[in-house]
């Protein structure tokens, strides 16, 4: 049995290769995390027991904690201890762990979604997260040109795979 919600989105592929895609999951729910976030997840990722900013709990159905680190370079050198976040994660209820830079002053961010509770150590696109990222950003003062477009902060190969998965998925 699935359980789940629907939503509308839609999805195509452009003259240029690139797929273009869009969703609507609905409201996003946020709320201020508890210590025992801080306390549990930074270490297990890697980092000391302060956050870079305050953290959100946020959903759009099941609840992820959204965590900012200062910049690109921090969020590059995460190096999550997945046992222990996973264990963090069940503990705490949260279904994922969305880290994201502090928004450049173009407006760009770069995010990393952690979900070992799931499987999935880390995924390379999360549309809810990103949803809930969306919620957060927007409730915090960000420059104006955030809707410009910039190149992706993922690795190539995953870039590749992100765009050869949304490409198979439009065909089909």
């Amino acid at each position: 049995m699935i359980v789940g919600r629907v939503f509308g989105g839609w999805a195509r592929l452009e003259g240029d290769g690139l797929a273009r895609a869009a969703s609507e999951p609905g409201p996003v729910e946020l709320r201020e995390p508890g210590p025992a976030a801080y306390e549990l997840v930074l270490p297990a990722l890697g980092r000391g027991r302060r956050p870079a900013g305050p953290g959100r709990i946020a959903s759009v159905g099941r609840a992820g904690l959204l965590l900012p680190v200062a910049n690109r370079d921090e969020l590059a050198a995460l190096a999550p201890d997945f046992e222990r976040l996973r264990a963090a994660c069940d503990r705490l209820g949260p279904l994922d762990v969305y880290v994201c830079s502090a928004p450049t002053r173009e407006g760009r961010a770069a995010a990393r979604m952690f979900a070992p509770s799931t499987g999935v150590d880390e995924d390379i696109a999360n549309a809810d997260s990103t949803a809930c990222l969306a919620a957060t950003l927007t409730a915090t003062p960000v420059p104006a040109r955030t809707a410009a477009p910039g190149p992706s902060s993922k690795p190539p190969q995953a870039e590749a795979a992100s765009r050869r998965a949304l490409a198979a998925a439009v065909r089909a």
